[in-house]
């Protein structure tokens, strides 16, 4: 038996075996506010599922805030037999589908690193990678709250398996329809993703812009008419994407929105909901561009690290985030490891930065919310650091691309790069 199919093997036992033996888990990891949210949280789709099958109105009560179409096929998986074994058994097989893609892409990402830098570019083995991903603790905890942000993972990472090794940009805009369907933030991967099909598809950049966003756009639009069909009603769109919008259910998490939002003057907060959302998007139409990989000069760009920063920024600024959004981007992060990810600075930083707020937070919120010695300021401090610890890898894989830049047109590569001190001016 491979590495890999060992690795698969206890990486799945994991994910089915504890919520099969102790349901608790899920109950108590789905009521968790790290890795649970308004958005994305099990006990909220139970909710909806019972709401279905009773054929009460999905959005009565202001609870639900899943897309029609999940709450149907999730309402299917409850009617069968022993349905708590399903879902343990779905979540689980998207994981292990979510790995497997990931392997894939690592192994198209050094094939092509190599064609571009004319030599040959050695990664982490098939098996280290799907461990960075299957036995990440953020993973392993968001998949036994089963929230349903693992199905947007899973088509987000179908979206780049189809535009980069298939090369079938048609399946990739329908795989990112339902990602973006399922989650709004997810429409902000689209800029990248377009640069991505534009380094990596052997068409004219006017078809693959006509047809993506064709394709793109239709859908979106055939899942949201399927969803008007389903539940004879246009209150979806505002219960499970204008509530993202306007941040309407002010709950904690770990994000950055929630407590300024609590301690705001309702006067202000139209502006700041401009302001925020604004900040959302604004970077990330600038990262795609800046390290688009122009057909051109191919060495001083990686349109796929352009997606991983974009994931990184969307983690930092979205209105209901978990700390699976950060381990998502982190277990992609090994697949650089022949490009940029050597020439990084901040790494353990980073890390003992990332291990001390996953510690505090739970610390702090139990200090907060059950015994009442702390207040909000505790658990916003910690979610202020966490919010850190995106800018401190956004930062250190940005300014490692320069560091490859700067070699690439100077002719200084390998430990020779690695001995100089840039400065930025």
């Amino acid at each position: 038996m491979g590495k890999l199919l060992q690795v698969f093997i206890v990486g799945g036992l994991v994910r089915f075996l504890l919520p099969t033996f102790i349901p608790s888990i899920t109950t108590s990891l789905s009521s968790t506010v790290e890795l649970s949210t308004p958005i994305s949280s099990f006990k909220s789709l139970l909710e909806a599922i019972y709401l279905y099958n009773h054929g009460i109105g999905l959005y009565d009560g202001g609870v639900n805030h899943h897309p029609p179409l999940v709450v149907v096929t999730a309402s299917w998986i409850s009617l069968l037999p022993v349905s708590y074994l399903w879902f343990n058994l779905v979540c689980t097989v998207t994981d292990l589908l979510i790995a497997w893609k990931i392997v894939q892409l690592n192994q198209w990402y050094n094939n092509s690193r190599g064609k571009i830098y004319g030599t040959q570019v050695t990664g982490f083995n098939d098996d280290l990678i799907a461990c960075f991903y299957l036995f990440n603790p953020l993973i392993i905890l968001t998949n036994l709250s089963h929230s349903t942000v693992v199905f947007t993972w899973y088509f987000i990472i179908e979206s780049l398996v189809q535009i980069t090794l298939k090369k079938n940009i048609v399946r990739s805009m329908i795989a990112f329809a339902v990602a973006t369907y399922s989650s709004f933030n997810a429409l902000y991967l689209f800029p990248s993703i377009i640069g991505l099909g534009l380094k990596s598809l052997p068409i004219s950049p006017a078809k693959i812009l006509r047809v993506s966003l064709a394709v793109y756009f239709g859908s979106v639009a055939l899942l949201v008419l399927a969803s008007v069909a389903f539940t004879s009603s246009w209150r979806f769109i505002d219960s499970c994407y204008l509530t993202v919008i306007y941040f309407k259910k002010i709950t904690p998490n770990v994000g950055l929105w929630w407590y300024l939002f609590t301690e705001m003057f309702e006067f202000f907060t139209p502006f700041y909901l401009g302001m925020f959302n604004l900040y959302s998007f604004s970077f990330i139409i600038p990262i795609a561009m800046r390290l688009y990989e122009s057909k051109s000069t191919p060495k001083l760009g990686d349109s796929f690290l352009a997606v991983l920063v974009s994931l990184l920024w969307i983690s930092f600024t979205k209105s209901y985030p978990t700390v699976g959004d950060l381990g998502f981007a982190l277990s992609i992060l090994p697949i650089f490891k022949g490009s940029v990810l050597p020439y990084c600075k901040l790494i353990f930083i980073s890390g003992i930065t990332l291990v001390t707020t996953l510690i505090l937070s739970p610390i702090f919120y139990y200090c907060w919310i059950v015994l009442g010695s702390g207040n909000a300021n505790f658990f916003y401090s910690i979610n202020l650091i966490w919010g850190g610890v995106h800018i401190l890898v956004m930062m250190d894989l940005l300014w490692a691309k320069l560091i490859v830049d700067y070699g690439v047109e100077n002719g200084i590569s390998g430990e020779n790069l690695k001995k100089i001190n840039l400065a930025q001016l």
